[in-house]
């Protein structure tokens, strides 16, 4: 992540994690991160369960509320994504 700094700064993120705790944990701990990039994370963060989320582990069937959840995730990220790119050089 530290390589492409330059590049991310002040630029959008929207986090997606899978898995259980520790997905979110996970994504606690990147926002730091990010943070530290100048990456405006929004607040909106789908944690999906590869139980409940994936058919057969793989094929990705979310359940209604995980894909409203992507779906307020991405409609915060592109109006972030839009206000910071006046401010990128």
């Amino acid at each position: 992540m530290d390589y492409l700094r330059e590049e991310w700064n002040n630029k959008a993120a929207g986090i997606v994690s899978y898995g259980s705790v520790g997905g979110a944990r996970a994504t606690e701990h990147l926002r730091g991160i990010l943070g530290e990039l100048l990456v405006a994370d929004v607040r909106v963060h789908p944690a999906l369960s590869l139980f409940t989320d994936f058919e057969n582990y793989t094929e990705f069937k979310p359940a209604e509320v995980q894909a409203n959840s992507v779906n307020e995730m991405l409609d915060q990220v592109i109006p972030w994504s839009t206000a910071l790119k006046t401010i990128r050089q």
